[in-house]
């Protein structure tokens, strides 16, 4: 059941679920409406996942909407928690442009982002991790970048020559060791696949969605395995700066294990069962799929 509560100017979504389903996860949600046209008064939608980020969620959330602002971005934020605890979502009452979506049951950033994208009303869709180590201001340049070029999607690489890295030696030991098992595995040809922090387009989110099924970390890497099973490739790496995380990660060793495991999932997936083959409903016969130009995003904005 879905409802709506007015606090304080800041329209807040709840997705209720019935006690008895709190045991076993809701089914991803339903993003056929991203093959509609994107509204009008909407370019950028910005997903922002969270789950107990505490402090950091405001000044991360205001920051994200100063930089659309300045760059006369037409935008929205939709921040979702992914059943968060803390009340974090009270901290950003009142920024205009920001609604709150509240799944109410912890499922992971992957599904968080589903029922976020499944909301976008823009022409470009985003997102951009809550925890303050990635500045909001990357998304800006990301999507002149996918405006210019009519790419598919721009993506932080924080292996590129220009990106910058303030992670710790652990999380880059990690991230090392993961990108090259990824490499290994599906030969993406991108060297990193997991930075919080993309600009894709509307219609490629509307054709890919309904073909995954992570929950989890491991939603960045099964989006691009099947964006090449469906020969989309003109994914455009970017530079990012990496901050020290001003929230706690959620990114503990229990969730390294779990993603390694997922991507291994993720791979059978791939060359033993579904083969991310489309999905017949992906598309509604009303809809043709979108071929936006930068100048058409533009005039749409």
């Amino acid at each position: 059941m879905r409802c709506a509560a007015e606090l304080s100017g800041m329209t807040i979504t709840t997705l209720a679920t019935a006690p008895a389903a709190a045991a076993s996860p809701a089914k991803l949600y339903d993003a056929t409406r991203l093959w509609s046209p994107a509204d009008a008064g909407v370019e950028l939608s910005v997903v922002v996942p969270f789950y107990n980020p505490g402090a950091s969620l405001r000044p991360t959330v205001e920051r994200l909407v100063r930089c659309l602002t300045e760059a006369n971005v037409a935008f929205e934020v939709i921040a979702v928690s992914d059943g968060s605890t803390d009340g974090s979502e009270r901290s950003i009452d009142g920024i205009a442009g920001v609604r709150v979506v509240d799944s109410r049951i912890n499922q992971g950033k992957g599904a968080a982002l589903h029922l976020g994208f499944a909301a976008a009303r823009g022409s470009w869709v985003g997102f951009v991790d809550a925890d303050g180590d990635i500045d909001p201001e990357h998304l800006v340049d990301y999507l002149l970048l996918a405006r210019a070029g009519g790419h598919a999607g721009v993506y932080a690489d924080k292996r590129h020559a220009a990106s910058v890295s303030a992670s710790s030696p652990f999380r880059k030991l990690v991230s090392t060791f993961y990108s090259t098992l990824v490499t290994l595995l599906f030969v993406l040809g991108m060297s990193d696949t997991q930075t919080g922090c993309k600009v894709l387009r509307r219609d490629v989110l509307a054709d890919l969605l309904p073909r995954l099924r992570e929950r989890r970390f491991a939603f960045d890497l099964e989006f691009f395995v099947a964006a090449k099973a469906a020969g989309i490739r003109d994914f455009a790496a970017a530079p990012v700066r990496l901050e020290e995380r001003v929230a706690g990660s959620t990114v503990t060793s229990k969730a390294i294990l779990r993603t390694i495991r997922d991507t291994f999932v993720i791979f059978a997936r791939l060359h033993l069962g579904a083969r991310y083959s489309p999905v017949a409903a992906a598309r509604p016969a009303q809809f043709a799929a979108p071929t936006w130009t930068g100048a058409q995003v533009a005039e749409a904005a």
